[in-house]
């Protein structure tokens, strides 16, 4: 009893810059021990790093998978995409489960299920099973980044709280940047079942920190009633939504399927609104959006989800399509990227709401996510490394600050109890953007390749035509050869140059004619590497625009805390362990 009213007064006092101040209560372990929090930190970066690692570690894997197990490569997606939906609806759920049964048992669960996920799908004998152990893996992974940031804001005082997020931050950039790097070089050196099998020692590591090191925290008020109707209608809402974004570009976006998913998830997710504002607790309070920062920091975290994908995807596309690179090589290429995304972060949390304002922070990390995909759309057709390195640190530096901040701003006016949800809500805004940002960006680049490159043929077919210098049945079979070629030979000619000189070789009096064709070679070449380059141009122009909607959306955020704490929150610090 003590306790409880030592707990009420210190909640009561004035609140510190970035949260709550330091917690009401001392957290305790079992046995007495004081919670060390860099020792909390460090024992959830294991399990939140694998999660995100694991979003794109398998991208780089997909032609290697296919070729193993003998499928399609619209069977094999699925792989990345049963990952992403399962990952993407289950967020909100499981950081409600968290606050009502408690956020280190659910967040144990989440790893165990993730490393018998991995291990199963390291040894999955064909593609439906790989395809079933993918969303296993992903079942445990949306209980990791949630219960994470929940766990990490309520253990972390104000002066500390920044820094932690900062490490938080620079870790899951990191992992996302760093999965095609990886999964490149494990594929490469010991095939693809390598990118599960190397989650296990670190889950076996995370899962014994976990347990040594973290305190069990659950709202103390919440009944352990598990809302069925709310899990239903939020799980079919968010299933049909992120289907239909993963499917329309292969479906076609008014494909009588694809309208219905989105119907569907329009339904789903009003069900889910009329039953959750008539439940005493509900899975989410729909409360939450009254709060300002909650909501300004969840609307600009969509649209940061969205435009990043610039970045991760359309950089490696670029150096594969219009660079003629291997995909190992360009995922050397873009490393300036996570390590200036993974400093900034680390330098951001740091000053946090110590020097400047998180809010600051993020408003400066989306004008440098505009300004460096706009500088991306710029760039010329025959760019130096040198040219995609600089620009690279500019994107990553305002991923590094964004990634940081808006964490700090979502949950500064959340009710303790509310973490978990509010996390969850905060990392499906985050995931659904992701997953719009490829649907959007790979849909826009895909159709601007195809008509760059009919637009191509037909001015390379013209110039052929036009060049007298040539004998007029050289001419028709040159003019042939390019109209009769596919979209992505012809693209792969673009980046790596026609060689016609070869066709000297195999008619009389050719080499007078070398010349000539090297230079026609140059001509077509040029058309072909400008359309392609202008189709990514395009892609980065688009994020730019998205970037500069959510800078707009950050210069509404706020990160104050409430002026004085409620009872519930005292009630939920003095409950601790």
């Amino acid at each position: 009893m003590a306790q409880t009213e030592e707990a009420v007064k210190q909640e009561e006092k004035p609140q510190q810059a970035g949260g709550w101040g330091a917690p009401a209560a001392p957290l305790t372990l079992p046995g007495g021990r004081t919670v060390n929090q860099w020792l909390v930190l460090a024992s959830l970066m294991f399990g939140f790093f694998m999660a995100l690692l694991d979003a794109t570690i398998v991208n780089i894997a997909i032609p290697t998978i296919q070729a193993s197990l003998h499928t399609t490569l619209t069977t094999v997606s699925w792989v990345s995409n049963a990952y992403n939906l399962v990952f993407a609806v289950l967020l909100v759920t499981t950081g409600r489960f968290a606050d009502q049964f408690g956020r280190k048992r659910m967040f144990m669960i989440g790893m165990v299920m993730f490393s018998i996920g991995s291990l199963l799908c390291a040894f999955a004998p064909t593609i439906e099973w790989l395809i079933g152990f993918r969303a296993l893996q992903a079942l445990g992974a949306a209980a990791l980044a949630p219960v994470s940031l929940a766990i990490i804001t309520a253990v972390f005082p104000a002066r500390q709280r920044g820094a932690a997020i900062g490490i938080w931050g620079a870790a899951g950039g990191l992992a996302s940047a760093a999965g095609p790097v990886l999964g490149g070089f494990l594929v490469q050196s010991f095939g693809w079942p390598a990118i599960f099998l190397v989650n296990l020692p670190f889950c076996i590591v995370g899962l014994f920190m976990v347990f040594t090191f973290v305190p069990e925290m659950r709202d103390p008020n919440a009944n352990r009633r598990i809302d069925i109707a709310g899990l239903l209608t939020l799980t079919t809402g968010l299933i049909c939504l992120v289907l239909a974004i993963i499917q329309g570009n292969d479906s076609g976006w008014t494909s009588p399927g694809i309208l219905g998913l989105f119907a569907g998830a329009i339904i789903g997710l009003a069900l889910f609104y009329a039953v959750e504002t008539r439940q005493a607790q509900p899975i989410f309070d729909f409360s939450l959006f009254r709060i300002r920062s909650f909501t300004t920091a969840n609307i600009t975290m969509l649209l940061f989800g969205i435009a990043i994908q610039g970045a991760f995807l359309i950089l490696v596309l670029y150096f594969v399509i219009a660079q003629g690179k291997n995909v190992l090589d360009a995922a050397y290429a873009i490393i300036p990227l996570p390590l200036a995304s993974f400093f900034l972060s680390a330098l951001s949390g740091a000053i946090s709401g110590k020097k400047v304002s998180p809010r600051i922070l993020g408003i400066v990390g989306m004008a440098l996510l505009t300004v460096g995909f706009y500088l991306f759309s710029t760039i010329s057709a025959n760019a130096s490394y040198f040219d995609f390195a600089w620009r690279d640190v500019i994107v990553g530096a305002g991923m590094g600050l964004a990634f940081v901040s808006f964490p700090s701003i979502v949950l500064s006016e959340l009710p303790r109890p509310k973490l978990g949800v509010g996390s969850g809500a905060f990392n499906t805004f985050r995931q659904v953007g992701f997953v719009l940002g490829v649907a959007i960006l790979i849909s826009l680049l895909t159709g601007q390749i195809s008509s760059n490159v009919a637009t191509a043929k037909t001015n390379a077919i013209a110039i052929v035509q036009a060049d007298n210098n040539l004998p007029t049945q050289l001419r028709t079979t040159i003019a042939t050869n390019i109209q009769n070629s596919s979209q992505n030979s012809t693209a792969q000619s673009g980046s790596s140059q026609f060689d016609l000189t070869t066709i000297a070789d195999h008619i009389p009096g050719g080499t007078a004619l070398k010349p000539e064709l090297a230079s026609l070679n140059q001509r077509i070449a040029a058309l072909f590497t400008g359309g392609i380059n202008d189709a990514f141009t395009l892609s980065w122009f688009v994020s730019a625009i998205i970037a500069m909607l959510g800078l707009i959306a950050s210069l509404f955020t706020r990160a104050r805390p409430p002026a004085k704490a409620s009872t519930e929150e005292s009630s939920w610090a003095a409950a601790g362990a």
